[in-house]
């Protein structure tokens, strides 16, 4: 068993050599398929990030009628605090509300200071326990609110909310397609080099099988060949990701953190980068596989 697999290490090195110039190209058009794959995996990974750190930052406003009764405030502070989901509840009444407001506007806005009355609603703000249903949450409550007597309106982000969700799964699905895509290329790709591999050693090959070598025996160099352009290529495209990622921290991580507190640039996580280690193996032995048993499927014929 060890002299066989010696023989297929020393066969595959000595069909790369053969091979380099195709060998290279297929290495490079892999290493460039998977960067990009890689590129969209490092977008839709921060930008996941980005919207759960909004989504923690999260907080639900019920703006109240301005002649609610008392008996119904205290109805809904009830409502509030019997669910088990809101971690704090703070009431801000119209004066306070409309001090905050002058405070922030005051200095840019000569139209605050010419109104002589108060146009905003006292509220209740929620804030809600962190967890992976924490949005849910905060939509179940606001939905049993809406048809609530004394609220004027409530406010959580939902629009923009749904449309980045909504933005996200599209994402999502464009990274599945162009991924199989690639996939389906590169297979082509791998198995139309193997194919060269082959025509290249053709004589030897029909020779060995002649002397009746097994079809595992010359396959085994063959399907080694296609994996290490997969492994080859994967590897080179992740170090150029990551490149890509060390430049972006180092020239843009200051200007997000200003605009998003708390927001950190990811590199790919430990699933992802073995998902793509796992698919560069699963194509360069499926790439390999197809050309090889093509071709002894068609000398088996003769």
């Amino acid at each position: 068993m060890i002299s066989f697999v010696l023989n297929a290490l020393r066969t595959t090195r000595h069909n790369i050599k053969a091979n380099k110039q195709v060998f290279l190209m297929s290495v490079a058009t892999i290493t460039i398929a998977f960067t990009i794959q890689g590129l969209f995996f490092l977008v839709f990974v921060n930008l996941n990030t980005l919207l759960s750190t909004w989504g923690k930052q999260v907080q639900l406003i019920v703006y109240l009628d301005d002649d609610i009764s008392k008996g119904r405030m205290n109805s809904l502070e009830e409502t509030f605090k019997s669910n088990k989901e809101v971690d704090s509840i703070s009431y801000i009444s119209r004066d306070e509300a409309w001090k905050g407001f002058k405070n922030t506007f005051y200095e840019k806005s000569g139209f605050v200071t010419d109104l002589d009355f108060n146009p905003l609603p006292a509220s209740y703000n929620l804030k809600f326990r962190d967890g992976p249903e924490r949005l849910n949450n905060i939509r179940e409550l606001a939905d049993s609110l809406k048809e609530y007597k004394g609220i004027e309106s409530l406010e959580y982000g939902e629009k923009w909310i749904s449309r980045f969700e909504k933005f996200m799964i599209i994402l999502r699905v464009f990274i599945l397609v162009v991924g199989a895509i690639l996939c389906v290329g590169l297979i082509l790709i791998i198995s139309n080099t193997i194919k060269l591999s082959i025509y290249s050693r053709q004589d030897e090959i029909d020779l060995m099988l002649l002397l009746g070598a097994t079809h595992r025996f010359i396959k085994t160099p063959l399907l080694l060949e296609g994996l290490v352009q997969g492994v080859i290529g994967v590897g080179l495209a992740l170090g150029i990701v990551k490149l890509i990622h060390v430049y972006m921290r180092f020239q843009f991580q200051g200007s997000l953190e200003s605009i998003f507190r708390g927001v950190d640039l990811q590199f790919l996580g430990q699933p992802l980068l073995w998902a793509m280690i796992l698919v560069s193996i699963f194509i360069g032995w499926v790439g390999s596989l197809l050309s090889i048993t093509q071709y002894l499927h068609s000398t088996d014929r003769k």
